[in-house]
């Protein structure tokens, strides 16, 4: 799992950090996130349906990763799922998720 990829997940609100943090999460945290984001797309087809999406942030969430728990207990898993899936297709992909990220600073 590249960087890159994780610091997607990051920004898009699962954790509420930007790019950059990414690089400064603690190891552990790190390898936590990329576990998450491996079990939570259960085909293997590097991309999250809805369910799939929903149990990365319940994953993050019993980790304690930033603050996938706020995101639970609000329900609000349809909402950012809408909000990624660029093309409503129902499934998040690599390039969706890219997308929809800010660049990175410097």
């Amino acid at each position: 799992m590249k960087l890159a990829f994780i610091s997607v997940f990051l920004w898009l609100g699962l954790l509420e950090m930007g790019p950059a943090m990414a690089q400064t999460m603690s190891t552990t945290d790190r390898n936590k996130l990329t576990e998450n984001v491996a079990k939570a797309d259960a085909n293997g087809d590097g991309a999250f349906s809805a369910d799939e999406f929903r149990q990365l942030i319940d994953l993050n969430a019993a980790d304690g990763l930033g603050q996938a728990d706020r995101i639970r207990r609000a329900g609000l898993y349809d909402r950012a799922f809408r909000r990624l899936d660029a093309d409503g297709d129902g499934l998040l992909t690599r390039q969706e998720m890219l997308d929809t990220a800010p660049a990175a600073d410097g």
